[in-house]
């Protein structure tokens, strides 16, 4: 209770942050962080080189990840670590195109938010996740600041029957909550839909966004998680039988 207490007044500091700021300001920030945000990357995939401390993870965690997940039968976890590299990369990917279509589209204002938060999830994660520069704890920060994107969408869906963002990263987010173990990746998922709630739960805002700018336009998602990997290497969940 006190993790999330702390979060919603953080929350709130981004609202009064996005309605004191030009929303063009914030665009620039993020074309900042997204530098940031990849050089970041850089240096934990340098530091996984090095070190193969998330690589020697999954091996020893490959019989449980086999009951989950559909694995290339040669190599599975050089397999792994391909997707891991693909999904943290796509991070600043997906908050520069989720910019530059909103820009677009004519509601960047009401994204700014959603997109301000997934960024500080990257480069300002909660203090009770590691800090340790590799890429075992920028695997967490992409899932938070995925899931968050993911989230959005999600409700968009129930209350407007359409998702806001171009992206359709559900399985990606799937496989990476199987790759974080339940627990953990549980409490993840909770802060992300507090977020979530705290952010569009407002008065009269669904009323709004019905008559945003761009809401009669195609919703086919501009990328999705088979955008990760190559084809070969591509890692699916396995369906309860």
């Amino acid at each position: 209770m006190a993790t999330h207490a702390l979060h919603w007044l953080y929350i709130d500091s981004v609202l009064a942050f996005n309605d004191a700021f030009n929303p063009e300001n914030l665009g620039i920030r993020l074309i900042m962080i997204s530098r940031e945000i990849r050089e970041t990357i850089r240096a934990a995939i340098r530091n996984e080189e090095e070190t193969h401390r998330l690589r020697s993870r999954l091996e020893r965690q490959l019989p449980q990840l086999q009951e989950k997940l559909i694995l290339p039968e040669q190599d599975p976890i050089s397999a792994l670590m391909a997707f891991i590299s693909g999904y943290v990369k796509s991070v600043p990917s997906c908050l520069r195109l989720v910019t530059a279509v909103s820009k677009r589209m004519g509601f960047f204002d009401y994204a700014a938010p959603f997109l301000h938060l997934a960024e500080d999830y990257f480069v300002q994660p909660p203090d009770d996740l590691p800090h340790d520069g590799g890429l075992e704890a920028l695997l967490d920060e992409a899932f938070l600041a995925l899931r968050l994107l993911e989230e959005v969408n999600d409700h968009h869906i129930r209350h407007l029957g359409r998702p806001l963002l171009p992206l359709d990263m559900t399985e990606a987010n799937t496989i990476v909550h199987h790759l974080l173990g339940d627990d953990f990746a549980t409490r993840m998922e909770q802060l992300v839909q507090f977020t979530a709630e705290r952010l569009l739960h407002r008065e009269h805002m669904w009323e709004q966004v019905r008559d945003m700018p761009g809401r009669t336009e195609s919703a086919k998602p501009l990328f999705t998680s088979d955008d990760l990997t190559e084809p070969a290497v591509n890692i699916r969940l396995r369906l309860a039988s």
